[in-house]
């Protein structure tokens, strides 16, 4: 549900329903949008016809920070180097010469650390 408020700015439950794939009632839907609004990590807003409107409590570069982070502690025991190996070793990754360049970039500072 995060990435699909996460892609669309702000959405509605409905909205959301449909995006999920295999999606869970929209009971279900709902449920869960009220815990995570309760837990902080979605606001509502209503708008003048009474709908209610889901978005992200942080910004999007937070939240992907912050899925990154749980990513690479759960699948790559914390190494951000066999997560970065695993994601550039595919044969299908081609890259830019400017996102080549920023990789490189980030790795120098890495260093510095």
């Amino acid at each position: 549900m995060i990435e699909v408020i996460s892609r669309l700015g702000r959405a509605t439950a409905r909205e959301i329903e449909r995006e999920l794939p295999n999606a869970p009632t929209y009971s279900a839907v709902r449920s869960i949008l009220r815990v995570l609004t309760t837990k902080g990590v979605l606001i509502k807003e209503k708008d003048a016809g009474g709908r209610d409107w889901y978005a992200p409590a942080v910004s999007v570069a937070q939240i992907r920070k912050s899925a990154v982070r749980e990513f690479v502690s759960g699948f790559f025991a914390n190494s951000a180097v066999e997560a970065a190996c695993a994601l550039l070793g595919q044969r299908s990754v081609r890259l830019t010469k400017a996102e080549a360049d920023k990789l490189i970039a980030l790795i120098k500072e890495a260093r510095k650390s």
